[in-house]
């Protein structure tokens, strides 16, 4: 048996303890079959032998918590990011400059805001977005997608009063001066805006897109934590036309919240359990919702929040439904993950857990928490104990970090994403961004979890930084550890699908500062090159008649 390739000359950063560090791998029908000098014994006559010029290589990265259709969707919306609008008076002109684009009665859709970063520290008002857009019905996410804006339009349309009653876990935030509905619209009280949604044909077009944002970013593998019967559709289509070039991890959004219809009780019905699937679309379990977010003041923490002293957050449920639920779903044989920001909601997480079914079946399904911002001791000891994955979006610390701090207060702030603790207590806790909620650059989080520095510079607890070869696992293979893949991807070993990414610079030898800069200039998925960065040009190779052996100008 010959090797279809041979890289050589590289710094191969195996995150496999065995061999931590090689200069060659042989790869064969999308897979490693030699290393180091093992390697050079499956050079045939037409084996293809590239340089890679001494440049680190890693894993192909995997994003443990995502919503890749989600991300998908916003290219279809207007981008309100800070960095394209640093004014609510910037995110007013393209409202209104889409409103002159479309006609009359139709939805302006936008994502991204983010009040905390925005230059006039707010969000805009029912009535600034009623005269920008008086004729359409106006609905812009906050950045963590659990608030959003609204104009009048948009209560006209779906029926609701000028000044609507709370929801259930929800809340229609009323201006303090007035008493009336201020625009700002929180948690399960979105639910009540009857928004169009996109077409199937619609979000595969922008998937295949968003697919090219993530191997430029290096990410090879992603877990999808919101699937439903739409989502499903799409990825088993681009699968069956062959243009689904990651791997991904379906997790059934199981309960209809957030405006998401859930899907928990067709897949009880239909005797799915966790791992039905291939290596490259397979399903995880079910996702449940307890609370919101601590930048929209909505995650369930046991303190209030910095200057609002009558707010602890929102949960979605109380402890007797999860408890249920959770059982149900382990009686299934299905794994759990459970979105638990706050303490509060960490705390009923585990209780949930705890009271699902035997010890040791728990352990060995491998349940998750996500987010796990502010676990406490206590809940450490029993996250361990139970062998529960902490989902980390500790890449949350450099993209939104500053609103945290200022919303959970200096000391709180310290303890978010507890990495050393984690690995103090012989916890998994793989690193996520929550896309779109953050940039998917997994590098991001790498610093973050390196620097603890958010992106206006403040450094939020520094004795919960870990190593880069530790925030790089969290990543790689300790990501892998939490879908059951450690034998198939997260590492370079024989064995394992070659997917694997090309560095620009070297992580482990650069500045901890610049790790947030690192580039990706190749992307390979099962042996074949999926993206190449050439002298700053892009080049994609996204669907199975363009996948090639293309090594030349690496």
């Amino acid at each position: 048996m010959y090797a279809d390739v041979i890289l050589h000359n590289a710094k191969f950063y195996t995150m496999d303890e065995t061999i931590p560090v090689a200069n060659k791998l042989a790869i064969k029908d999308g897979k490693i079959i030699g290393i180091n000098e093992q390697a050079e014994s499956f050079k045939g006559n037409s084996t293809k032998v590239v340089e890679l010029k001494n440049k680190a290589v890693l894993p192909g990265m995997i994003e443990s918590h995502a919503h890749p259709l989600e991300y998908a969707a916003e290219l279809l919306k207007l981008d309100l990011r800070y960095e394209f609008t640093p004014t609510t008076a910037d995110i007013l002109q393209k409202v209104k400059e889409k409103s002159k684009e479309i006609p009359k009665g139709e939805w302006i859709l936008g994502n991204g805001w983010d009040d905390t970063r925005l230059k006039d520290k707010r969000f805009p008002t029912i009535d600034e977005l009623s005269a920008a857009a008086p004729d359409h019905p106006v609905l812009l996410k906050r950045i963590c997608n659990h608030n959003a804006v609204v104009n009048r339009k948009a209560l006209e349309v779906c029926g609701l009063p000028s000044n609507p009653e709370d929801p259930e876990g929800g809340r229609f935030h009323k201006d303090p001066a007035t008493g009336q509905f201020s625009g700002l619209v929180q948690e399960n009280a979105v639910t009540k805006f009857n928004v169009p949604a996109f077409s199937v044909s619609e979000l595969k077009k922008a998937m295949e897109q968003a697919q090219q944002h993530f191997l430029k970013w290096g990410i090879t593998t992603v877990h999808d934590m919101g699937v439903k019967q739409k989502e499903m559709k799409i990825y088993q289509q681009m699968s069956n036309e062959h243009t689904l070039v990651l791997k991904v991890r379906l997790w059934l959004w199981a309960l209809t919240q957030m405006g998401w219809g859930g899907v928990q009780e067709e897949t009880f019905a239909m005797g799915i359990e966790s791992g039905f699937g291939n290596d490259r679309l397979n399903i995880q379990g079910l996702k449940y919702m307890l609370d919101g977010s601590v930048g929209g003041k909505t995650a369930a923490v046991s303190e209030p929040f910095e200057n609002d002293p009558d707010n602890t957050g929102i949960t979605y449920m109380d402890q007797e439904m999860i408890n249920q639920h959770v059982r149900t779903a382990m009686n299934n044989n299905l794994r759990i993950s459970i979105h638990g920001i706050g303490d509060r909601a960490i705390e009923m997480a585990l209780q949930a857990i705890e009271q699902s079914g035997n010890p040791e079946k728990i352990k060995s399904m491998r349940h998750r928490i996500e987010h796990v911002v502010l676990p406490t001791t206590d809940h450490l000891e029993r996250i361990a104990k139970n062998n529960i994955v902490a989902a980390s979006s500790v890449g949350f610390i450099y993209s939104i970090g500053d609103s945290y701090l200022r919303n959970l207060g200096e000391e709180r702030a310290k303890r978010i994403f507890p990495h050393a603790s984690f690995k103090k207590y012989g916890i998994i806790a793989p690193g996520n961004s929550d896309m779109p909620v953050c940039s998917g650059d997994p590098f991001h989080g790498v610093h973050s979890a390196v620097t603890r520095k958010t992106i206006e510079g403040q450094q939020l607890g520094t004795e919960e930084k870990i190593t880069v070869e530790d925030a790089i696992k969290a990543y790689t293979i300790d990501a892998a550890y939490s879908g059951f893949d450690e034998p198939i991807i997260g590492s370079l070993a024989v064995g394992k699908y070659a997917d694997l990414i090309v560095l620009d610079q070297d992580p482990f030898t650069i500045q901890e500062d610049e790790i947030k800069d690192v580039n990706v200039q190749m992307t390979m998925v099962e042996g074949k090159v999926m993206y190449k960065c050439i002298d700053g040009k892009d080049t994609f190779y996204t669907n199975e008649a363009s996948r090639k052996l293309d090594y030349s100008n690496i």
